[in-house]
This record gives C-alpha cells, sequence and structure tokens, in this order.
C-alpha cells in the first residue's frame, strides 16, 4: 500500500501533494501515534445525559473513590447523596464494554432489611474505594452523616459479584470500637461515632481488611472470619489511599500530627512499622498508591507536590525514578498504570480547567495528552478508582461541587 502511495505522489506536484500524502498517511495505522479519548457514562437507563435517571428521587452528589473491580472486569460504584441527616449511598454495575449503568441497591435498604438501621440514622458518605479481599467479595464502609442524630457509626458492607448481592456485615459483627479505641460487643456499627475514608485488602491474604478511621486517622486491622478488630497506626492526613500486599503488610502515609510524615511500612507478621521514605511535610496527603506490573513494585503519587516515587516493596526502599505532574494544578488524586506497563496516567482539575496527562514508567517527563474540559463542563475530576482498567481503558468519577444529579464516570481510552 505505501509503495502505491509513493507512485501517486509523484504524479502530483505542490500543495496538492502534500495535502494527499496527509491525508494517505491517515489511513495507514502504523503511521499515527494514538492519542487517548473519552467519553462520560451517566446513571441514566441509557447511559447518556438527557436519559431518563436510573434511581429517580435520589439525590447523587459523588462518588469518593467509592469504585471497585471484580475479577471478570465488572466495575462496582457506590454513588452518595451528601444528607447530612438522613444519608444514604446507591450501588451501581458497570459490565465490561457497556455505555449504561445498572442499579443495584442502596446501603439503607439494605441494613434495614438486616434489622440495623435506626431511626435517624444516616451514612451521608462511602468514602473507600471497594476492595476486593480473598474472598472474592468487594467491600467497603460508611461515613455517617455528620448531625448528632447520624453519629450511630461507620457500616461495613460486602458485595457478592457472583449474586451482587450486599450484605451488611456489621449487623452481625461481634465487636465494635469506641471513639476512645475501646474494644465492645458488637452494637451493629464497626465504629462508634466515626466514620471509615479508606479500606484496603488483597485478594492473596486471607480474611483480613484494613481501615483508616474519620476523623482520628486511626489504622485498623479486620479479621473477616473471626470479626476481631485492632488499631496497628495512624495517618494525621487521614488518608482514603493505602496499599496491601499479598503478604498483608500496609504502605502508608502517616506520623505524629503536626510533624512531618513518613511513608511507612507495617509488617504483618512481626507487627512493626518502619519509615521508608521520611521528610515528607506535614501538609501533603497522598493521592494514590497503585501496584504495577511487579507485584513487589508500587507507586506512590503526593497529591500536593504532585511528585511519583516507585518503593519496592520487598528492598523496603524508594527506588529511582518517578516524576512530577501538573505543578500549576491543585492537587493530582487519581493515577493508573497501564495494562502493559509502559505509561502512567494522571487526572488533575484546579477547578477551572480539567486534563488527562501521561508520564513514561520509570520516570520521564509528564506531559498533557488530553483536555477534557469541554466535555466534562462544569464537572471536576475527583477521586477515582483505583487503577480500574477494562482492556485500553480506565475509569474516573466526575461531578460538581454546585449541586446534585451532575455526576457521571469518565472512560478514557488511551489506545
Amino acid at each position: 500500500m505505501l509503495v502505491s502511495v509513493l507512485r501517486l505522489t509523484q504524479v502530483i506536484s505542490g500543495f496538492a501533494r502534500c495535502c494527499v500524502v496527509a491525508v494517505l498517511l491517515l489511513l495507514l495505522p502504523s503511521f499515527v501515534a494514538a492519542e487517548p479519548s473519552a467519553r462520560l457514562i451517566h446513571f441514566t437507563e441509557d447511559g447518556t445525559e438527557n436519559g431518563a435517571p436510573l434511581l429517580p428521587g435520589f439525590a447523587m452528589h459523588s462518588v469518593w473513590s467509592g469504585m471497585g473491580q471484580a475479577e471478570d472486569g465488572r466495575i462496582y460504584i457506590a454513588v452518595s447523596n451528601h444528607d447530612e441527616l438522613y444519608g444514604n449511598v446507591a450501588l451501581f454495575a458497570l459490565d465490561p464494554g457497556a455505555d449504561r449503568m445498572r442499579f443495584l441497591s442502596d446501603i439503607r435498604s439494605v441494613s434495614e432489611a438486616a434489622g440495623n438501621w435506626l431511626e435517624g440514622e444516616g451514612a451521608y458518605k462511602v468514602h473507600t474505594f471497594l476492595e476486593r479481599a480473598s474472598d472474592g467479595r468487594l467491600y467497603f464502609a460508611t461515613m455517617p452523616a455528620t448531625q448528632v442524630a447520624g453519629r450511630r457509626g461507620a457500616h461495613l458492607y460486602s458485595l457478592d459479584p457472583t449474586t451482587e448481592t450486599i450484605e451488611d456485615v456489621t449487623a452481625t459483627s461481634p465487636y465494635t470500637v469506641t471513639r476512645d479505641a475501646k474494644i465492645v460487643a458488637g452494637r451493629g456499627v464497626l465504629l462508634e461515632e466515626l466514620g471509615i475514608k479508606g479500606l484496603g485488602a488483597h485478594p492473596d491474604f486471607e480474611d483480613m481488611l484494613y481501615m483508616m478511621a474519620y476523623d482520628n486517622g486511626a489504622l485498623l486491622r479486620y479479621d473477616l472470619s473471626t470479626g476481631t478488630v485492632a488499631p496497628i497506626g495512624h495517618s494525621p492526613r487521614i488518608s482514603y489511599a493505602f496499599h496491601v500486599d499479598g503478604e498483608g503488610d500496609v504502605y502508608y502515609l502517616g506520623g505524629v500530627p503536626g510533624q512531618d510524615q513518613a511513608f511507612l511500612h507495617f509488617d504483618a507478621q512481626s507487627g512493626e512499622t518502619t519509615a521508608l521514605v521520611s521528610g515528607i511535610s506535614a501538609d501533603e496527603e497522598v493521592g494514590m498508591i497503585v501496584p504495577t506490573a511487579n507485584p513487589d513494585l508500587i507507586l506512590v503519587l503526593l497529591a500536593k507536590s504532585k511528585e511519583v516515587f516507585p518503593v519496592h516493596t520487598k528492598n523496603e526502599k524508594r527506588l529511582r525514578g518517578g516524576t512530577s505532574c501538573g505543578q500549576n494544578w491543585w492537587r493530582l488524586f487519581n493515577m493508573a498504570v497501564s495494562p502493559d506497563g509502559k505509561d502512567v496516567y494522571f487526572v488533575s482539575n484546579n477547578n477551572r480547567r480539567s486534563a488527562i496527562w501521561r508520564a513514561a514508567f520509570g520516570g520521564a517527563k509528564c506531559a498533557e495528552v488530553l483536555d477534557v474540559d469541554e466535555l466534562l463542563g462544569s464537572r471536576n475530576l475527583a477521586f477515582g478508582g483505583r487503577n480500574i482498567w477494562v482492556g485500553d481503558s480506565f475509569y474516573t468519577p466526575v461531578w460538581t461541587h454546585e449541586g446534585a444529579n451532575d455526576l457521571a464516570i469518565l472512560e478514557v481510552t488511551v489506545k
């Protein structure tokens, strides 16, 4: 085909020749590098912005990192309604390749069916990822509404992808942790008068979850088989993002309130915590921690400085490489490593414009590769799913701080 192109250009001169060559080369995929593209999937019956809502009457405000993925690639999304008094959260499913969501249930209905939703209770956010544990289920937890009537505490839920049923785990949990860290008999919540901001698990580490309490920053370990819970660390920034490896070790940003922080490693076998990276500013926070193609290598994104650095978990040290990205932007709260391990993608906004960035894995200049401002309108790129990919596409939520029902999922296709 290329020979034919060259012969044709020999009989065309000047400006016309240039135009024909340019057009024909566009027809040859090997000559051009595809740039990322994006589309919005809305919470409507047909997935379009003007379609009928999937859940009429439910005010959809946000997705605060509340996304997760089953082993078969299905994506599950927890949508919060921000009702400070009688809050509720709805759960949706997005099948691989689909252009619309499916409504599953809401947490109030689930807990009422289990007899574990008291009059006046509310849970206005799920701020955790939906993390897959060793039993194949996705686990997530709640932030109780801030009004006094809604401060009963955090519920823990599970979602079974094989049946798409949701269970209030704390309805039968034998223990509850009080605000002053006492372990008492189960009261239908996991943390009394507190929420859970972050949750971590690993499919290869049996029956164990890790959670970060809001608003005291305690890092807790929860045994799914026994319901026992124990404090193991503390983070003054109360991070929603931390990493659990296949041996149950935890990597998170922590330290003493008001002092410099460190990137910490909790060893599940010894119970000891060591600092892998020290001297991190007291007001820094984690934007995302994601695994890579190498099971012993993770990437850490610091939201404020936009710095990215690799950590080798087996060697317990920070490696050379990494990058910084979007220096003129507010904070970076999302990062995704491409399935082939070659590139790292970031999403950012400064409440004026939103963009997608890319850097080569291992350390390279970070460049803006897609302006999504026109597509998003008033929506912001927000706390996203943790490295959620289907084929060559990753997914992140977008919504506006200006009110309800302007929520969507952004699908970014990189090839």
